[in-house]
């Protein structure tokens, strides 16, 4: 279908099928099924990430001197370039399992609307920092209506505010069962994060493959099995 048109019946993509509803439960079993399949590789990615991200915080996140105050804010600037690079790594990897195609190391950098992934994740941040400065609640409802944005700029290739109008028109489209899966994932990861961090190398891909698969299934996209 086009942008933003979301039919309730199934259309096929890439060859696939599969369900036309989405269900909580296969959606998180889902998730666990790809990862577990490719647990290795998802694992290290994690922990990759992980580093880099603490890698550049150790760098440039241990000088608070005024004359250093520069390099502070290009720390900063870095640290977020980097952090929207790798949540874009991640649902590149998340929609290579959707496909059916069991991502590699590699596989997770094959993106290449960088551009794009970077303004669409800058904008959704300040509307989610406008939505909290608006007595909170309004930027939960942003962070939850722009779940799907990378994914609509990734796999569909869309501009940055086009991206963020499918992700508000395909959540609104199936508000409570998305509901209900995003607080489901919330509380796996806060599980996961009970010992010493260690749940969240199996948390994270869990989560966002789930959440991947909720959005083949809710626009249409179909999923491999």
């Amino acid at each position: 279908p086009p942008p933003g048109n979301y039919p309730s019946g199934s259309s096929q993509y890439g060859g696939f099928g599969g369900p036309t509803q989405l269900n909580v439960g296969e959606a998180i079993g889902y998730g666990w099924k790809k990862f577990s399949q490719n647990a290795g590789v998802w694992i290290a990615f994690v922990v990759a990430a992980a580093l880099i991200q603490f890698v550049i915080n150790v760098i440039f996140g241990g000088f608070d001197t005024n004359e250093l105050s520069a390099l502070s804010i290009i720390g900063a600037i870095v640290s977020v370039f980097v952090s929207i690079l790798i949540q874009a790594a991640y649902v590149r990897g998340a929609l290579h399992e959707t496909d059916g195609n069991r991502p590699s190391f590699g596989s997770f950098f094959q993106f290449e609307n960088i551009g794009a992934v970077v303004v669409a994740s800058l904008l959704v941040s300040l509307m989610t920092v406008v939505g909290f400065i608006l007595l909170i609640i309004p930027g939960f409802i942003v962070i939850f209506l722009t779940w799907w944005t990378l994914q609509f700029v990734i796999d569909r290739n869309q501009p940055p505010v086009d991206a963020i109008k499918s992700s508000f028109r395909a959540i609104s489209s199936n508000v409570g069962p998305l509901l209900l899966l995003a607080l489901a994932l919330v509380g796996i990861n806060i599980l996961g994060a009970i010992p010493c961090g260690l749940g969240l190398l199996v948390t994270v891909p869990l989560t966002i493959i789930a959440s991947t698969y909720a959005y083949r299934v809710t626009t249409g996209r179909g999923v491999a099995p």
